[in-house]
């Protein structure tokens, strides 16, 4: 089916021609008294000229017969020739497609894909809840971080209340300092100086009584504001526990799905089921395309037959030949350049075996025995290099 593309790497190609020019330039002369089995590994030698010989004629006739397909393309009727192109046509905007399918990098790996496919009836269902629990995973997160923020500002709001009481001891201690100093300072004032003091002693203990009173009733009010403190700190500390267990098991089952199936979060795990069913989407429209291929390769073979070509079936693999003008120029200059290296080919191994030909028929024509071995391998190489009659 491959006729369009050499059989033989070009440097291997013109390593062979030189050593067949090598082999034609010198071709060395057998001794008249040579043993048979000096004739024999001559023979062998010579055998594989033989063989290129027989092998380049059935490739050149293989070749001939392409370009007489080519003939017989390049000469049909209009309306036959147009149904084959329109045919040829489909088959290579179809290659096309399958090509750019077959090149197009996988979106997701096979694993992947294998996990999905499996999963696909579930997945819609998983996606779902895997997104519900995230987002019930950040609402139970942020219940925890305002209690944290509630229980710290209680604890604030006690530690500034235990703050106030050691103001409000130290201020008591400076009253009782100043009452006892005024007190001190009326006594002596009439004792000495025999003042009349009765204003003085009722303003004296009135801020007493009225200062000792504000800082009372301050420590109370602290004391209950730190009473209450604790009390909500508690409070604050029971249910940040309990939401700390819930915290806790929502995110244990958010990761356990995370690591389950391989991705981040619930919107990588929808991604990938998108591109699950692009990638799914793609191969139906790629098995469709083969379906629709194989029906146009049998319709252009068939086209083809009705033809009597040589080989119709190798012209599904070079549709645009059928529908480009240059590309079936192209295409028949290759062929034409192939057959004349390999006639040249055959020519040099031709003279080859000719001249090796002469030089065993010298030294055997004064022999009268011969070997059958030797005879069937004489017989054998004239026979691939067309010399029976010669």
């Amino acid at each position: 089916m491959g006729f369009f593309k050499r059989r033989k790497d070009r440097k291997q190609m013109e390593k062979v021609l030189a050593d067949v020019q090598t082999l034609e330039d010198a071709v060395p002369a057998l001794a008249a008294d040579a043993t048979e089995e000096a004739l024999m590994e001559r023979c062998s030698r010579i055998m594989d000229n033989a063989r290129q010989i027989d092998d380049g004629k059935k490739e050149y006739h293989i070749i001939t017969s392409y370009l007489n397909d080519i003939e017989v393309i390049e000469n049909l009727p209009p309306d036959q020739g147009d149904e084959i192109r329109k045919a040829a046509d489909f088959v290579a905007r179809l290659n096309r497609a399958r090509d750019e399918f077959l090149n197009t990098s996988r979106r997701i790996s096979d694993a992947q894909f294998k996990m999905l496919q499996r999963l696909e009836d579930e997945l819609p269902d998983i996606i779902k809840k895997m997104r519900e629990n995230e987002n019930y995973q950040s609402v139970v997160k942020r219940d925890m971080q305002y209690l944290e923020g509630e229980k710290q500002e209680w604890e604030i709001q006690k530690k500034e209340r235990r703050y106030q009481r050691r103001l409000l001891h130290k201020a008591a201690c400076l009253l009782l300092c100043a009452v006892a100093t005024a007190a001190v300072l009326l006594i002596v004032l009439a004792v000495g100086f025999d003042m009349e003091l009765r204003y003085a002693w009722t303003g004296t203990i009135g801020v007493a009584v009225l200062g000792a009173a504000a800082i009372i009733l301050q420590l109370e009010n602290g004391r209950q504001d730190i009473r209450q403190a604790d009390v909500n700190i508690n409070y604050a500390i029971t249910l940040l526990n309990k939401v700390k267990i819930k915290y806790v098991n929502i995110t244990n089952a958010v990761d356990y799905t995370r690591e389950k199936y391989h991705v981040r979060d619930s919107r990588e795990l929808e991604n990938q089921w998108d591109l699950y069913r692009e990638s799914v989407r793609e191969q139906e429209k790629y098995r469709q395309t083969n379906e629709d291929l194989n029906y146009y390769y049998d319709k252009l073979v068939r086209m083809l037959k009705k033809c009597e070509l040589y080989d119709s079936r190798v012209w599904i693999e070079q549709p645009l030949a059928l529908v480009e003008p240059r590309e079936m120029v192209e295409l028949k200059h290759n062929l034409l350049v192939r057959r004349q290296k390999l006639r040249e080919k055959i020519g040099q191994n031709l003279e080859i075996v000719k001249k090796e030909r002469k030089e065993i028929d010298r030294v055997l024509r004064g022999r009268t025995e011969q070997s059958e071995g030797l005879r069937e391998m004489v017989a054998s190489i004239d026979q691939m290099a067309g010399l029976e009659h010669v």
